[in-house]
């Protein structure tokens, strides 16, 4: 599970990330990034109906949460991000949406490279 301090609760903050963020597209994710004062980046993860149904939806979160959790320390703080799984993202295999996730944070430059390495 995510903790509560990496989560974007407010309706009022997805919002703004939606109207004010940048945003970058994936066949199976879209990225919304809007920069924000904290110490931590939030994460808001959305599934509409055109994803499925509830069963779909739920693991398209799912899928989502997960691949962001296990990377928390790779990524910048300061940043409200809001993922919103596409059509495809329920039958991807976790790898695959995983990379998806970090192919986006890498395009937003939210990725933290280790001192010593070079970026492609």
């Amino acid at each position: 599970m995510l903790q509560s301090s990496h989560r974007l609760r407010r309706p009022a903050d997805v919002e703004r990330v939606r109207r004010e963020g940048h945003s970058w597209r994936h066949p199976l994710v879209i990225l919304l990034v809007h920069a924000n004062s904290l110490d931590t980046s939030r994460f808001a993860f959305i599934a509409s109906r055109r994803v499925g149904k509830a069963v779909r939806r739920n693991r398209a979160r799912r899928l989502l949460r997960e691949s962001v959790r296990l990377h928390l320390n790779e990524i910048q703080p300061g940043w409200d991000c809001v993922l919103i799984a596409r059509s495809a993202l329920p039958q991807a295999s976790y790898a695959e949406v995983e990379t998806a996730v970090l192919q986006l944070l890498a395009r937003a430059k939210l990725l933290i490279t280790p001192q010593g390495e070079t970026s492609l």
